[in-house]
């Protein structure tokens, strides 16, 4: 009878193990952010090297592709070029998306530039007698008309920008669209607040690509900034990030107008590989605003034995651990001395030399599903080791 026992035993243990460490699999596994991407040709990297309309993967340099770089995980894309807030809607309301949103994590929203890049572009080409397919999103028409400016004189360029700027001037087209977007917006946000109830939202505002193009700049801030209204910096239910000042800063779109290189002009209203960088940087600060813990407060520094250097640390609010950093001198070159949990550290390193002053700094970071997000540096502190 015992030696029936024995074998049974072990076939339970081997059971309760293997559970165990499907448990911990599965775990590992559903620990990983879901991220999905909404929005329009900006959302899906249109222009970028690698783009295709018909891939599931945006490029490599896209914002979404590096925001999930940062988030360790793959991004799930519903972007499509050229769609507009009701396309989106329309997307949100089909149930593709469903199952992505239930398991999602973060959200990133670009759109609303087509709700008024499309009657806009039409405006211009009746203005200018373009006749071309109503509805094309086709900007090339465009380029050739201000090309023909070169043969023009300065008081007819004039009085073709000046026709044109009237046309536009409290246009009640756009003035409509600018107001539905509004509505649109508002129920884009209810609808992934009842599909997608936990994740974070992150949403772009529209910035102007013709701040520097003569009448197409001045006339589109009007209604970019209109449509802006839609958007606030302080929702419960999103964080902004407001690309609208970042690119009226800096040239981060593929447009470009050189009154003295009129034949060579580029009217595409994306953002260039250094647009999308810096909109993938400023929802990245986002997402670690938001999970950083409180900065970190260094302590005493001390060095008492040979190679070696003792650090107090602290932090305000909870945090999952510090990374300490050194220098030779408090605007050199910084390099990670350790990744420790501890407050106080006594850390002894080759690197550390007898003899020499060091600068010490720290920064808390807290880990979430496999990502490390870090507050600001430390005071900077000095030591000599002995």
């Amino acid at each position: 009878m015992k030696k029936r026992i024995k074998p049974l035993l072990f076939l339970i243990c081997m059971v309760s193990i293997a559970a165990m460490l499907y448990t911990m699999c599965s775990n590992a596994g559903s620990s990983k952010t879901t991220y999905v991407a909404l929005g329009d040709s900006i959302a899906a990297g249109y222009g970028l090297a690698g783009y295709s309309a018909s891939q599931e993967t945006p490029p490599a340099d896209s914002y979404q592709s590096v925001v999930g770089s940062f988030l360790k995980t793959s991004p799930v894309n519903f972007a499509v070029t050229g769609d507009d807030s009701t396309d989106c809607i329309n997307i949100l309301n089909s149930g593709e998306a469903d199952t992505a949103l239930s398991d999602a994590g973060v959200i990133t929203i670009s759109i609303g530039s087509n709700d008024l890049l499309k009657p806009f572009i039409e405006i211009a080409k009746e203005t200018f007698g373009i006749t071309e397919e109503n509805g094309s999103m086709d900007i090339s028409s465009l380029e050739d008309y201000y090309a023909d400016f070169k043969d023009a004189s300065l008081i007819d360029m004039l009085a073709i920008a000046n026709d044109f700027a009237d046309k536009l001037k409290d246009n009640k087209v756009l003035h409509e669209k600018a107001q539905a977007f509004s509505l649109n917006f508002n129920e884009i946000i209810n609808i992934l607040k009842e599909k997608a109830p936990q994740a974070e939202i992150y949403v772009t505002n529209v910035y102007n690509p013709y701040k520097d193009v003569m009448v197409l700049g001045n006339s589109a801030d009007t209604y970019i900034k209109e449509i802006n209204n839609a958007f606030t910096d302080n929702s419960e239910d999103y964080t902004l990030i407001d690309v609208y000042t970042l690119f009226a800063k800096e040239n981060l779109v593929n447009t470009k107008f050189d009154i003295s290189d009129l034949e060579n002009i580029n009217l595409d209203p994306h953002p260039s590989k250094e647009g999308h960088a810096r909109i993938a940087s400023a929802i990245i600060d986002a997402l670690n605003a938001k999970h950083a813990p409180s900065k970190a407060k260094t302590g005493q520094v001390k060095s008492t034995a040979k190679n070696s250097i003792t650090i107090n640390l602290s932090c305000p609010s909870g945090k999952s651990g510090y990374e300490i950093e050194f220098a030779t001198s408090k605007d050199g070159k910084w390099k990670k001395l350790k990744d420790t949990s501890k407050n106080k550290n006594q850390i002894k390193s080759t690197k550390l030399k007898s003899g020499k002053t060091y600068y010490f700094r720290a920064r808390s970071y807290n880990s979430l599903n496999g990502v490390k997000y870090y507050s600001g540096y430390s005071q900077v502190k000095k030591a000599k080791i002995k």
